[in-house]
């Protein structure tokens, strides 16, 4: 993997998530933006904490922005030249004080769905409270 690259792209990935859920909400404590990959099919959804609870972000209301993020997804997806190397899902966190943190998964398409259907809560599926 093209570290140097992918390291430009993260960082531009949080701005763009940070940017955006500071314009929906000033008051948001944590985001989370979900990328999913595979050869010929990508995208993303993203969530937000405040003290109240968790919302979804909107993909139409946000549209120029998830295409951004997905834009930037798929290049960092890409960074990696070994196919069978390459990231399923990408899991971006951040918080109110711009700490972040990117996890990566192989495997599991599946892995930190993020939904409010059937009762969830809008954080990614499986990931540890903070």
């Amino acid at each position: 993997m093209d570290f140097d690259k992918s390291s430009e792209i993260i960082i531009s990935l949080a701005r763009e998530v940070v940017s955006m859920v500071r314009r929906i909400d000033p008051d948001w404590t944590r985001a989370y933006w979900r990328f999913e990959s595979e050869e010929s099919r990508f995208g993303s959804n993203a969530s937000y904490e405040t003290r109240s609870g968790v919302e979804l972000v909107s993909a139409l209301r946000e549209s120029s922005t998830y295409s951004r993020l997905n834009d930037l997804g798929r290049q960092l997806w890409g960074a990696e030249p070994v196919p069978e190397k390459r990231f399923l899902v990408c899991l971006l966190i951040v918080d109110a004080q711009l700490d972040y943190e990117v996890m990566f998964e192989r495997q599991d398409l599946s892995k930190w769905r993020i939904t409010k259907l059937d009762g969830a809560s809008g954080r990614p599926a499986g990931l540890a409270a903070a």
